[in-house]
């Protein structure tokens, strides 16, 4: 019969005594069963409690008393399940068996409430209190930031903001913050508002995210950090675009929340939550509240090639994307010993103005070679500085000499278009001020 049954994770034999397996959700999960001794070899099987879907995939492994079991994406629900190898033999009375328990590490959700409960006017002088639960792993404590600052009054560990008696002073943007092992995150922003003039009292649901009386929304989320966005009304059909040039909607979601993470500059701008067509139009209209999404953090380079192969006697650009907000406030190119602005032109370099980029703390920066000669080989780095530090891109460029180049004929040649260039780019930058000084 079989001596033993052990489960292994990337080759590494687990503890028996230690039943517990941290892992992060999202990621991808691999464990082996392997049984010792037995002929012939038992027979293996793999159990996920409680079930959920998708479920576990098994295979068989290289040997026959291996079996493997699968997760492609780890999702927080699968926090405290236990994944169970079984091993039945003839000539066991029961099968043997072997289990690990799931700790998934998942970054946190928020949810949002009040009392007196979304749709009830806040009167200025009542009493209200803001909650906001937080679920993750590790748990995370929440804490309310107001405009981006302290709040007005005392906030308790436990999640709530409570206004014994509010004023017109209070409305503002509100959101709930929490810092995980995972990062920083932070809840959709809620506008909280106060009404202190008399008038006909008009009941409105704003949804647990937002004010029918706001004119739009705005979250913000450092660089690499990430965001979890919430249809403003509870309808499971809702879904998410993102707004682009001339209001043209592009779908990012298929369903009510968005999660963005390790977030880039170039995911900034206006998102939209819509609902299916099959609800009345007046909730459509309500679901249709932009939200704008603002990245901040340091400065970041983005190559569009790092390693670039080019043949001598050719014309090449190369080109990147720099973002920062707060804006960037010097950008240069390093080329050998050269270190040339934006705007910047000399006999064989030229150093584009900055055009727009993917987003609205983005831009393009181009270095154009007008004749590739085999000296140009080497490194070419793009520095980028900002209030919140420095960051720097480079592209390597590798130089293959074309069998009928001429260096005499490319030299004059490259002297012509030197001059033309430059005089042209000498032109251009006295007409147009360079975006970056």
């Amino acid at each position: 019969p079989p001596r033993s049954l052990y489960l292994a994770v990337d080759g590494r034999r687990l503890d028996p005594g230690n039943l517990f397996l941290p892992v992060k959700e999202g990621a991808e999960l691999a464990v082996s069963c392997v049984v010792e001794g037995g002929h012939p070899p038992a027979s293996l099987a793999w159990l996920l409690t409680p079930p959920h879907s998708p479920g576990l995939n098994t295979s068989g492994g290289s040997h026959p008393h291996i079996s493997e079991a699968h997760l492609g994406t780890v999702l927080r629900a699968y926090h405290n399940s236990t994944v169970t190898c079984l091993a039945k033999h003839q000539a066991l009375t029961h099968p043997l068996n072997q289990s690990l328990q799931l700790h998934v590490q998942y970054s946190p959700s928020f949810a949002i409430s009040r009392v007196p409960g979304f749709g009830f006017p806040l009167r200025e002088g009542i009493p209200v209190s803001l909650k906001c639960d937080v679920d993750s792993n590790p748990p995370a404590s929440p804490v309310w930031v107001k405009d981006d600052g302290a709040p007005p009054v005392a906030q308790s560990g436990d999640g709530f903001l409570n206004f014994s008696a509010i004023r017109r002073e209070h409305s503002g943007w509100y959101k709930c913050t929490s810092r995980h092992l995972l990062g920083e995150y932070s809840s959709i922003g809620y506008f909280l508002n106060v009404r202190y003039e008399e008038g006909p009292e008009v009941t409105q649901d704003p949804g647990p995210d937002g004010d029918p009386t706001s004119d739009g929304r705005q979250v913000e989320v450092a660089l690499g950090g990430a965001v979890q966005l919430q249809c403003p009304a509870a309808n499971s059909g809702g879904c998410w675009y993102r707004v682009g040039t001339g209001g043209r909607l592009q779908p990012v979601g298929s369903g009510p929340v968005l999660t963005r993470d390790r977030v880039l500059y170039q995911e900034a701008g206006d998102y939209r939550c819509v609902l299916g067509r099959e609800n009345p139009d007046f909730e459509e209209w309500r679901a249709d509240l932009d939200v704008h999404l603002a990245v901040t953090g340091r400065p970041a380079v983005y190559p569009a090639n790092k390693t670039l192969t080019a043949i001598t006697g050719q014309r090449l650009s190369l080109t990147v994307e720099f973002c920062a907000n707060p804006p960037a406030s010097r950008a240069v190119w390093l080329a050998d010993s050269l270190v040339l602005k934006p705007g910047d032109v000399t006999d064989t370099l030229i150093a584009h103005n900055v055009t727009a980029g993917s987003s609205e703390y983005c831009h393009q920066a181009v270095l154009t070679l007008m004749m590739v000669t085999e000296s140009d080989q080497g490194e070419y780095v793009f520095l980028v500085r900002s209030p919140r530090g420095l960051a720097e891109g480079t592209v390597t460029l590798n130089v293959t000499r074309a069998s009928s180049f001429s260096v005499a004929a490319a030299r004059a040649h490259h002297v012509t278009a030197a001059a033309a260039a430059t005089a042209i780019y000498t032109i251009s930058a006295w007409l147009v001020a360079a975006n970056l000084r």
